[in-house]
């Protein structure tokens, strides 16, 4: 095996043996052939064929005629799109073992009754193909739940596309978080916040949710601002309480900003901060001490440049007058960055 992946497949060696521990013999060469043939004309560039192959070599030992072409017509038939069904085989692979009567057409069929579209369906197995092997009584109790909580259908599909999760927990476990998402949290039904904070309860929990906002009060933050952030940006909790915390020492501490500011522009919290709030915020501070800020910039406004932008705003016109500032950024090696161009 090792060595076909090598001579054929261009696998370095490591790449090779590493592969080869999930499928120890290669049964026939001709037949691994016919494979790499198969998903090559059926649109699968080189890098996705390598990307499928190392995750799931046993594809190399599937008969193309008896097992890989009715799967990838089965899911034809149901509407799925070709760069759809390569996207999905690249990224998780081990569909193609699955049993095509018995699970892939079954959950694939309840799948789109819940989503509708073929192209919902290939983003939530995407997302999750687990789907595929999910109990589908547990799958429909849950959608029920979510229709008794008020859900429409466009919003239980939106909630299924984005966090596909969200049908296979126990549907008790799935009733409790729907209920603490109004009383923890303080989202509605009718919030268009709600599909994003029942997947944060549901992943998170009470417990550790409340330790996060545990976080926040450490700040000086009250109940009511959390509450607010919360329903704002829910997402911002998925975060753990370590991450949250450096963020706002950064902000609140070095940056100076206040928790009302914060809560006017949540997404600050979303940034990272050693890859964009603490660099950007430095070459803000010595452009801002130089007196070369053209514009009445405000950090936040450059907080949120895309990075083409940024550099060509606000790094690369001072490449020739301030080189340290220029290269560190570049590097974004920015903590004596204060200094190094007094």
């Amino acid at each position: 095996m090792a060595d076909y992946l090598v001579n054929s497949l261009g696998f370095s060696r490591e790449q090779a043996i590493s592969a080869s521990t999930k499928a120890l013999k290669l049964k026939c060469k001709e037949n691994a052939n016919s494979v790499i043939e198969f998903l090559e004309k059926f649109g699968f560039d080189k890098t996705q064929i390598h990307s499928t192959i190392f995750q799931y070599p046993q594809l190399l030992n599937r008969d193309v005629d008896e097992t890989l072409t009715p799967k990838i017509r089965a899911f034809q038939d149901l509407g799925l799109s070709g760069s759809f069904m390569i996207n999905l085989i690249a990224s998780s692979p081990e569909i193609m073992r699955m049993d095509l009567e018995s699970l892939i057409l079954p959950k694939v069929e309840l799948l789109k009754s819940i989503l509708e579209t073929g192209e919902n369906v290939a983003k939530a197995i995407q997302r999750s193909t687990w789907l595929l092997s999910g109990n589908p009584q547990k799958m429909q109790q849950n959608v029920i739940l979510l229709q008794k909580h008020g859900l429409s259908s466009e919003r239980i599909q939106k909630l299924v596309v984005l966090n596909p999760k969200c049908l296979l927990y126990r549907p008790e476990l799935l009733q409790e978080s729907l209920i603490k998402v109004e009383q923890v949290i303080g989202i509605k039904p009718e919030s268009a916040m709600f599909i994003h904070a029942v997947p944060l309860m549901l992943m998170s929990g009470e417990e550790a949710l409340r330790s996060k906002f545990d976080v926040f009060k450490s700040y000086g933050w009250t109940e009511t601002d959390i509450t607010k952030l919360a329903k704002k940006l829910p997402a911002l909790f998925k975060f753990s309480g370590n991450v949250l915390g450096s963020k706002l020492s950064f902000l609140m501490k070095e940056l100076g900003y206040r928790c009302e500011y914060i809560l006017q522009h949540p997404s600050l919290l979303t940034l990272s901060l050693k890859n964009r709030i603490v660099p950007r915020a430095a070459v803000f501070h010595v452009l801002k001490e130089k007196k070369l800020l053209k514009n009445k910039f405000a950090l936040y406004t450059v907080l949120c440049y895309k990075e083409t932008r940024f550099l060509s705003e606000l790094v690369i016109p001072y490449k020739e007058l301030l080189p340290r500032m220029y290269d560190a950024y570049l590097n974004k090696r920015m903590g004596s960055l204060k200094e190094s161009e007094k």
